[in-house]
């Protein structure tokens, strides 16, 4: 898991899981040296700075992937009169901004997707209106960003986040 703690919550939504995100652009590089760093909250996605007090290093991700083990259906993106013609798979991980599949089926770096998941069996699927392949291995793994996301459904991929991602740790490794 990434980097974590529990003395710092989001000032949006007041959730302690929030992680070190990836410094971008100039200002984060000069607020670096005086250890104010950029944070990501897992669940509401805001990022926002804080001061550290130490030095640390620039982490590649700013979202925890939780790992599950969803079935997963998804197909190229829908134009006016295409057949709805989709392939399966097993949902591997999870973030609030994407996702890792597994799949036997042949699919194209980025190739626009719709894609549903079942998240139990009592559970309504959850629908992601666009994700772009961000990368495709040939090892049957392909790795997913959201781009397209409804509201509702982005609040239930939240929820799943906060109850599957574990608690924070008290302090940076």
């Amino acid at each position: 898991m990434g980097r974590t703690t529990s003395n710092i919550t989001c000032p949006t939504c007041h959730a302690a899981k929030v992680r070190l995100a990836a410094r971008k652009g100039l200002s984060d590089a000069l607020l670096g040296g005086f250890t104010i760093y950029p944070f990501r909250c897992q669940l509401c996605a805001d990022r926002f700075r804080k001061f550290l007090g130490r030095r640390t290093l620039n982490p590649r991700r700013s979202f925890d992937r939780v790992d599950v083990s969803f079935p997963v259906w998804f197909r190229p993106r829908r134009t006016p009169g295409s057949p709805r013609l989709g392939q399966e798979g097993v949902m591997e991980n999870l973030s609030i901004r994407g996702c890792r599949v597994r799949t036997s089926a042949l699919v194209i770096l980025g190739s626009r997707l719709e894609l549903e998941f079942q998240y139990s069996n009592d559970s309504l699927p959850i629908t992601i209106a666009e994700a772009v392949v961000r990368s495709s291995g040939g090892d049957g793994m392909v790795g997913l960003r959201f781009t397209r996301l409804h509201r509702g459904e982005e609040r239930r991929i939240r929820r799943i986040i906060d109850v599957w991602l574990p608690e924070p740790i008290s302090s940076y490794i």
